[in-house]
């Protein structure tokens, strides 16, 4: 335990130093950080893995440089380097019984925190929800592989009990007060305030002293995240392209669609927002594991967590319920539709060839994927005044996102609002941004 109040200090000490909190970048940093990073290396030398180890050597390096030359270069390494390494060390935790009982606890406190008030809910008649989300089958066995994976003891959990509120709160206070559920909020704190600093240093390093609108910022970034490829995007051909999009979502009466296509200025300021990376560079795509990496993060950052996260079901079921309705999947379904028309013709090397093929089929299953979302969130609306709507809607979210399983009447009304608007399947609206594009080069 000492250890880890060692190496909780030492973090906490580090992160103070660097100045998160604070609004603007600093110019200067203080000698001392480098003492700091040096004392947090050798604490995680002691209670944790040697990448770990190698991890904080390489973040006391960066930290050596950001003294001697502050930049908003040098910043961005340390950024860089400190953001891995408490990645590296949450996952680390997680691993082990009491890491990950805090880690389960927390999902266990936010899934149950919101249960009996949905906000937009007219009828609250919500004391059952506790009860038939409970014997909701991906519920039970998402938590079962989360005490398994923990080495934890379910019969001594709370979860053995269901979903209760009040014992979800005392659970989660009583593992936080430890001292690995010290550090572990810590980390997640330290997390936030890593990418908020890196998105704003990021923008600095971008685009300087120099006044640029969304939809220019937007084209930056995007350059970034597919450096293989030698795009000819700049705000005009975003502009026609968002415009094109706007005519065809018109003509495919899907109207909720086509309003995110009005100005690209919009589109671009929520995609910065809610779905870019805090520092686009450090996350290329450049075949299907990056892509795969980029959409995760993109998911996980829409449902307010880090970007550098991989969503687990419990989350996104306690953010829908907190928020208290869906979310605008019309939004990132539009989204996806503008990435993917501004990848079409493009030019990318013979050797590039396999893994943009790669690309064009993970985006294309992500917009079919974020389309089913928009349905959902159609087919469901009207019934979310009864619990037995929640308890419906959050199945198929979980079959949408883990196992594509959905229920019968949602898939009977996929395929009928498909089949009116003259498509078998939602890739026919992706082929048609395709007819004004040349063939891949």
């Amino acid at each position: 335990m000492a250890e880890l109040e060692a190496v909780h200090q030492a973090l906490t000490e580090f992160g103070s130093s660097l100045r998160l909190d604070e609004e603007e970048l600093p110019p200067l940093f203080d000698a001392g950080l480098l003492d700091i990073s040096l004392l947090l290396e050798e604490s995680l030398s002691l209670e944790f893995s040697p990448g770990i180890a190698q991890r904080a050597l390489a973040l006391r390096l960066a930290t050596k440089v950001l003294i001697e030359d502050p930049s908003p270069d040098s910043m961005a390494l340390v950024l860089h380097e400190f953001g891995v390494l408490l990645a590296d060390i949450e996952l680390e935790m997680v691993e082990r019984p009491s890491g990950a009982e805090w880690d389960l606890a927390r999902k266990y406190n936010a899934l149950t925190e919101y249960l009996g008030t949905p906000a937009p809910a007219e009828n609250q008649g919500f004391t059952d929800l506790p009860r038939l989300l409970s014997a909701s089958g991906w519920l039970a066995r998402r938590i079962d592989e989360l005490i398994q994976a923990g080495g934890l003891d379910a019969v001594r959990l709370p979860t053995a009990r269901g979903l209760v509120k009040g014992a979800g709160k005392r659970w989660f206070k009583r593992v936080s007060a430890r001292a690995s559920g010290r550090l572990c909020t810590t980390l997640a704190r330290l997390r936030n305030g890593v990418e908020s600093r890196a998105r704003q240093v990021w923008l600095l390093r971008r685009l300087g002293e120099d006044e640029y609108g969304p939809s220019s910022v937007y084209v930056f970034a995007h350059v970034e995240l597919f450096p293989a490829i030698h795009s000819r995007i700049n705000e005009t051909t975003l502009a026609l392209e968002c415009a094109r999009l706007h005519g065809l979502s018109h003509g495919l009466q899907l109207p909720d669609l086509a309003i995110c296509f009005e100005t690209p200025d919009w589109m671009t300021h929520y995609a910065l927002s809610f779905l870019l990376p805090p520092s686009p560079g450090e996350w290329p795509v450049r075949g299907a594991r990056g892509l795969k990496r980029l959409l995760d993060g993109r998911l996980s950052r829409w449902y307010s967590s880090p970007f550098d996260h991989r969503m687990d079901t419990l989350e996104m079921a306690a953010a829908v319920l907190r928020i208290g309705r869906p979310l605008f999947y019309e939004r990132v379904a539009a989204h996806a539709l503008v990435e993917y028309a501004l990848l079409q013709g493009v030019a990318f090397s013979r050797a590039a060839a396999p893994s943009w093929i790669d690309i064009q089929s993970g985006l294309e299953r992500e917009f079919s994927t974020l389309l089913d979302g928009y349905l959902m969130r159609l087919f469901y609306y009207p019934q979310l005044k009864k619990p037995e709507g929640w308890c419906a809607y959050l199945a198929d979210l979980h079959a949408l996102h883990f196992e594509g399983q959905f229920s019968d009447n949602f898939f009977d009304y996929r395929k009928h609002f498909l089949s009116r608007r003259g498509l078998a399947t939602a890739m026919e609206i992706l082929y048609r941004t395709t007819e004004s594009h040349g063939l891949l080069q």
